[in-house]
């Protein structure tokens, strides 16, 4: 089999609550939606690069170049479809790991396919049900966080993650901590933090939470491996890991405890299981992290969390949830609350409607050589 063409899609999905993180403030999420074809059969891949470069380096104005320019064409003058044999091929173009994800998750997706295989079994993981959490923004208020994680609290899910920046951090923590004491909470800080505040952050140790996530730069390891001696919570690695390299260092220097495996972040599936294995054999304990995805992504992101090692809940909870539509036929949805469960069907076990905005499209076809 080889790849007979690739299909590039940016849409537009409306949430279901408007969501802010420590940059900004959401009511539509913007994502690329990469297919490929081959033989009548189809895989589907999402790019979860954003529309602005905070979070990371690449929007999906950049993936969108990056695949059209450079690595679609490295896909259709390849000799098969082989998801691997892509991402060797194009080990030269040096970052936007997103915007590889997005083409090499498509290419995992119809893998699975052809092989009559749901995508989770095609990873080396199993149809089993996963724990879910919730993710819940800064809200105008602390009785309206108070509200957002009782309502997830309610729902069923069985952690929550809540996002926390300079002057939005020790009082939510310490109220929510207050007010659900037994529900496993994560502090996410999105790297917001300087190594001049890493007494201010050790002071959420006091409230008990499952992990502090991300508190200070990618790059800056040693004070984050600090803020891990001082501390009995765990400290979680986000931002800081773009691969396998990466959690090997900070696993040397005692920097983590836990790992939030993002597919797009680290540069797709196969480098997100290599991650995964490493920190299974190292003790960090792991759970795969979303950043808003629509359907696609987050079926994928499914997938991979039936990987044994992921022993903390997941970010894969219900799109409706989150997005009025997120424009798959067969979306996630709960097998009971706080539980979600991979479909049977080949791959992601889901195709595309017309439930998002499209708001461009472009199809690449064969050419004789790719772009160098």
């Amino acid at each position: 089999m080889r790849v007979d063409q690739v299909r590039m899609r940016m849409v537009r999905a409306r949430l279901t609550r408007p969501f802010e993180n420590r940059w900004q403030r959401f009511e539509t999420w913007t994502k690329l939606v990469v297919q490929v074809d081959s033989d009548g059969l189809s895989g589907l891949g999402e790019c979860t690069a954003m529309e602005t470069p905070f979070y990371n380096y690449e929007t999906v104005e950049t993936a969108w170049h990056i695949l059209e320019r450079y690595l679609a064409p490295i896909v259709l003058a390849a000799p098969d479809t082989d998801p691997l044999t892509a991402a060797s091929a194009w080990r030269h173009i040096n970052g936007h790991e997103e915007a590889k994800a997005a083409l090499e998750c498509a290419l995992w997706d119809l893998r699975a396919r052809a092989a009559g295989l749901p995508l989770c079994q095609e990873l080396g993981g199993r149809r089993v049900s996963v724990p879910v959490a919730a993710t819940v923004g800064i809200e105008p208020s602390i009785d309206e966080l108070l509200a957002a994680v009782g309502a997830a609290r309610d729902a069923g899910f069985r952690r929550v993650r809540i996002k926390i920046r300079p002057g939005w951090d020790v009082v939510p923590v310490r109220e929510v901590r207050a007010a659900f004491p037994e529900l496993p909470l994560i502090a996410d800080a999105n790297a917001a933090y300087g190594s001049g505040d890493l007494d201010h952050v050790s002071t959420l140790d006091k409230f008990g939470p499952l992990a502090i996530e991300q508190p200070f730069g990618s790059t800056d390891l040693e004070t984050t491996a600090d803020l891990q001696r001082r501390l009995a919570t765990s400290v979680c690695l986000d931002e800081s890991v773009k691969g396998l390299a990466d959690v090997e260092r900070a696993h040397r220097m005692r920097a983590c405890r836990v790992v939030n495996i993002k597919v797009g972040r680290v540069g797709g599936l196969a480098e997100a299981v290599r991650v995964h294995d490493f920190c299974l054999d190292n003790g960090i304990a792991t759970f795969v992290g979303a950043k808003y995805e629509i359907g696609v992504g987050r079926l994928t992101n499914l997938a991979l969390a039936t990987l044994p090692n992921m022993t903390l809940p997941s970010d894969v909870g219900p799109s409706s949830r989150y997005y009025v539509d997120d424009g798959v036929d067969h979306g996630v949805t709960l097998a009971r609350p706080g539980w979600v469960e991979p479909s049977a069907a080949p791959g992601i076990g889901a195709c595309l409607t017309d439930g998002v905005t499209t708001i461009r499209e472009t199809v690449l076809r064969a050419r004789t050589a790719p772009c160098r």
